[in-house]
């Protein structure tokens, strides 16, 4: 099974995507392309609301899900 495909099973999970520059995105997995996926963040603190965050597959390093 495929990178790709492995992680369409995990939509709407809660994930943390480590990246290869050691950088740790967190929040819900919610859209997976070949080549991209989308994870619903926290905003920056004092700020309300979210962010979608666009992650290239080729910079993930691995993905863990909560």
């Amino acid at each position: 099974m495929s990178f790709y495909f492995k992680l369409r099973t995990y939509l709407g999970r809660d994930v943390e995507v480590i990246l290869s520059n050691g950088d740790v995105v967190a929040g819900v997995l919610l859209t997976v392309g070949f080549s991209y996926i989308v994870v619903r963040t926290l905003s920056v603190p004092g700020y309300g609301g979210t962010e979608d965050v666009l992650i290239r597959l080729r910079v993930i390093e691995y993905v863990r899900i909560l």
